[in-house]
């Protein structure tokens, strides 16, 4: 061996490392810039200010019982607005008329006046008030961020959000954590996804019936229609948001809208056979 061999291979390989490195860092960089990621961001964070504002509002429904008991209304948001208009001594009808409709500003009022809850100073209501003004708050950064979502959802996955909604389009997305590996799964996978624990239970016991739709269920084609037909217009449904899928991740063909219809023409033909096989 001559001398100065051995600096020249290691100058070589300390040269190859560096500039795998600088690939290596680049395709970091070029990943963290990914949509998929921005969408999975904004999805989770819709799904932690929905956790909180209910969470929130349960502690606000039970702190403001004890000021006024008989109102009663599942909406968090609708209620903390309650909870700033309503003063049960100083009834503003015309207010709460505009604000919810005659109807239930009659009924808040007919409350009020036989109400059994205790009478709260000043200070203590306007407290509570407080909280209900952040849930309301909050309830705007929602909206608010729906509308990133689904602006990041057209860009990224335009033929999945007319397919499936630019929300369950991102709720997929966000679930297995790019476009590109929801679009590798199979149409039978995609119909599941999201409802794994379900599934997991129905490999470990066959008694237990598999599930028949995950994160797709909040279709409303699929969560407004009879119990019996929602695996026939998942598995449908599953089917075209693979095809979608694949066209946004791959192709990047415009196939939403055919696919959309698609999907109802075959929905009207399992509906229709449906309703037969009811009168039969």
């Amino acid at each position: 061996m001559k001398k100065g061999d051995m600096p020249r291979r290691r100058e070589g390989f300390g040269g190859k490392r560096a500039l795998f490195m600088k690939k290596s860092k680049e395709s970091v960089k070029e990943a963290l810039k990914s949509r998929d990621m921005l969408l999975t961001g904004v999805t989770k964070s819709i799904e932690d200010l929905d956790k909180t504002i209910n969470l929130l509002g349960e502690r606000l429904e039970d702190w403001y019982g004890v000021y006024f008991p008989e109102i009663k209304e599942n909406d968090k948001i609708r209620f903390s607005h309650i909870v700033l208009i309503v003063d049960r001594e100083n009834l503003d009808k015309k207010e709460l008329a505009s604000e919810f409709g005659q109807k239930a500003a009659d009924s808040i009022a007919a409350s009020a006046e036989k109400s059994l809850g205790a009478n709260l100073s000043a200070e203590d209501l306007a407290e509570c008030q407080s909280l209900a003004s952040s849930i309301i708050s909050l309830g705007k950064l929602r909206e608010k961020q729906v509308g990133y979502q689904t602006k990041i959802a057209g860009e990224l996955c335009p033929n999945l959000s007319e397919v499936g909604t630019p929300e369950i389009a991102a709720k997929l997305v966000s679930h297995v954590g790019s476009l590109s590996r929801l679009a590798m799964l199979p149409a039978s996978a995609i119909q599941v996804i999201g409802a794994e624990k379900a599934l997991f239970k129905h490999l470990k016991n066959k008694r237990i019936p598999p599930p028949k739709h995950g994160i797709i269920f909040q279709h409303a084609k699929i969560s407004s229609s009879p119990k019996k037909v929602r695996g026939k217009i998942a598995r449908t449904l599953a089917n075209n948001l693979s095809m979608a899928a694949k066209a946004d991740a791959f192709t990047k063909n415009k196939l939403g809208l055919q696919l959309r219809e698609k999907f109802e023409k075959r929905y009207a033909e399992i509906m229709k056979q449906y309703e037969r096989e009811k009168k039969e």
